[in-house]
């Protein structure tokens, strides 16, 4: 079996803890690096021993790499992979897939034009933690589900001058974090929901932020069930999701890098783990390779878009953020 091959189209902070699933994979390989910096992409290409570091019109003129992993600041995804899809390659790009819905038709148009994969980098689809969740929602386990509970927040340092503060890198906590918040809404309720409206500090702390520092969500589907989600870059939250059923309901930490589920029903409480299959001994993969195994499965299938990432749930995630970014005064 021919092995996929990849270049990485970018090099952001995300590319050390993604490597360490790329190399639990014995049918891939990295064939080259680029950067908006020649000397970031060569140190990480002597960290991780990749053997060409390229410019990105380099990167793209190749005729020898399959599909590009694109993780770099969320207002330069389109560009690069549209030109990356105009050249041939497939890609998949980091969350989120785009700074818009608009963008992200593009983006689609483009796949289609070339007979490309495209796919959004989430990977809290993919692993068999959720795979368990998708099964306890779908059995009856919790009975029928009513309602969520999910915050996904972190505090960034009063001296951070990084791309989450800066609107024009498209930052905030809604872009960064709180898409996950919409993609975990999407994996159990399955469909978009009828209403969503939210409320975000904006320039409210002292560092006078013109972003959406923190955010509380309300999505409402149409059977009446509610998804209630916090998000943001100012405030420390506990990343834990909760499903509430009829019947029970599910505890989820981290749950958008999940191996832990909690599952209640009356006073019995049951805790399954799905720890993450480490094949390369001393290199500790947090379940990126889950991803990367399902890209290189689309891409040997002939596949554009992925049947569990599919172009339908990133545009309804984009176009629930530009609901709420517009009413935000931020788009």
């Amino acid at each position: 079996m021919r092995k996929i091959r990849w270049g990485l189209l970018g090099s952001g902070v995300i590319l050390d803890r993604w490597m360490k699933g790329a190399l639990q994979q014995d049918d891939m390989e990295i064939a080259a690096i680029s950067s908006r910096t020649h000397a970031r992409a060569e140190a990480m290409a002597r960290k991780w021993n990749i053997d060409k570091v390229l410019t990105y019109e380099e990167m793209i003129r190749r005729k020898d790499i399959d599909v590009v992993y694109i993780p770099v600041p969320h207002d330069a995804h389109r560009d690069l992979a549209i030109a990356a899809m105009n050249a041939g390659k497939s890609v998949l790009v980091e969350k989120p897939a785009a700074v818009s819905a608009e963008e992200f038709a593009q983006m689609t148009e483009c796949a289609r034009a070339n007979g490309v994969f495209l796919m959004e980098a989430v990977w809290t689809y993919f692993f068999p933690a959720t795979d368990f969740i998708r099964q306890c929602v779908g059995d009856g386990t919790i009975g029928d589900v009513r309602a969520m509970n999910v915050s996904f927040s972190f505090r960034i340092p009063d001296d951070y001058q990084g791309r989450l503060i800066r609107p024009e890198n498209a930052g905030g906590g809604l872009l960064d974090v709180g898409v996950y918040d919409l993609h975990l809404a999407q994996i159990i309720f399955g469909r978009d929901p009828v209403s969503i409206m939210g409320s975000a500090a904006v320039d409210t702390d002292d560092l006078h932020l013109q972003v959406d520092e923190q955010a509380a969500i309300i999505a409402q589907y149409d059977r009446g069930e509610l998804a209630v989600m916090t998000c943001g870059i100012r405030t420390d939250m506990f990343d834990t999701a909760r499903i509430y059923g009829t019947k029970g309901h599910l505890t989820i930490p981290r749950f958008w890098s999940p191996d832990t589920v909690i599952v209640t029903r009356g006073n019995e409480r049951e805790t399954f783990s799905f720890p993450v299959e480490q094949k390369v001994s001393g290199l500790a993969d947090e379940g990126f390779q889950y991803e990367i195994r399902h890209v290189n499965d689309c891409i040997r299938a002939g596949m554009t878009q992925s049947p569990v990432v599919s172009w339908e749930k990133t545009v309804s995630v984009l176009s629930q953020c530009d609901t709420l970014r517009q009413s935000w005064g931020l788009a």
